[in-house]
């Protein structure tokens, strides 16, 4: 990634909303910056009298756009406070769009982003703990924070055009990494194991995935047996892949798989999910108010309990049928 330095100064000089609506809202807030005050009772305080390790803690929450475009601009207090590197170590783009747009940035996508980024590390020191890459980004983004960043500790691609290669190449020196997100393109051997040798601490793998099996499952098993949170969200799964999960992973404290279309959950998974702190399985049928699932080991298909298939139903007349006299 090639950076004109020259642009980290456009993001400094950007003016501060981009609507009349926010324009509004700064004068207002500049307005009770000059008038507050503390009343003889010192019951009001102004902006500038909170404390700056208050204003940095609460600041570190807030989205990019606003450290750079919002609260510069209300006092020199929380100017200087929005400048800390600690409000900086975690960045999170993939609301681009919004951002962009914020920001008045009218250039090529992946142009701007660079520019932005690059204004970001140098604000954070080069010390990021945490990075949510856009939908556009890919392993080339990633190695420049790697470069800047070695420390950084879990970052989030979606992007499903990401050379193997070139990814792991970059995994290779981000040995303090903790968790990654990443699209099912690189669930493969090749990449998992690569990242548990190269990232001893590894414990938090998030998979953008339609669709996974029991062989991708075992993949994930193999390759990280030390993983304690995985998360697997609006994705269809079989009732073996999160078997495969549940009985493979045996440190797993944490697991998602909510958001899916067509359920794996079965009173078994509930059973052997039972010893996980946190199980979030949720399904999209759940406003419908039609239950959990059951399993029929005779068509190997998984049923809601209020509409049986046509295998238990046959099996339940047998059993009626059979009690006749």
């Amino acid at each position: 990634m090639e950076i004109d330095l020259e642009n980290v100064a456009f993001f400094e000089k950007m003016p501060c909303c981009s609507t009349s609506s926010e324009m509004e809202k700064r004068n207002k807030l500049q307005a009770a910056d000059k008038v507050s005050g503390p009343s003889r009772d010192g019951g009001n305080r102004r902006w500038e009298d909170l404390g700056s390790d208050l204003l940095v803690a609460i600041f570190s929450r807030i989205g990019v756009e606003d450290l750079i475009a919002g609260l510069p601009y209300v006092c020199s207090s929380w100017r200087c406070a929005a400048r800390d590197p600690f409000c900086w170590r975690v960045l999170d783009f993939r609301s681009w769009d919004t951002i962009s747009h914020r920001l008045g940035c009218r250039r090529d996508e992946a142009v701007d982003f660079a520019d932005l980024f690059n204004f970001a590390i140098s604000r954070s020191a080069g010390v990021i703990d945490c990075v949510y890459f856009p939908s556009f980004s890919d392993e080339i983004d990633l190695e420049y924070v790697a470069n800047r960043c070695p420390m950084l500790r879990y970052f989030s691609m979606e992007n499903p055009n990401v050379s193997e290669t070139e990814f792991c190449k970059t995994i290779s020196k981000l040995k303090f990494l903790k968790g990654m997100a990443v699209d099912e393109n690189l669930i493969c051997h090749q990449v998992l194991q690569h990242v548990n040798q190269c990232s001893g601490n590894f414990i938090e793998l998030k998979v953008f995935s339609d669709t996974m099996d029991k062989q991708m499952a075992s993949i994930i098993c193999e390759c990280l047996p030390h993983l304690q949170k995985l998360e697997i969200t609006e994705c269809i799964m079989s009732r073996g892949a999160i078997l495969t999960l549940l009985d493979g992973l045996k440190k797993l404290e944490f697991l998602d798989v909510s958001g899916y279309e067509i359920s794996g959950i079965t009173n078994e998974v509930i059973e052997k999910a039972s010893h996980l702190k946190v199980f979030q399985w949720d399904s999209k049928y759940g406003k419908y108010g039609l239950g959990v699932f059951e399993y029929c080991y005779h068509c190997e298909e998984d049923y809601f309990h209020l509409a049986p298939c046509e295998c238990v139903l046959n099996q339940q007349l047998m059993e009626w049928l059979a009690t006749l006299p």
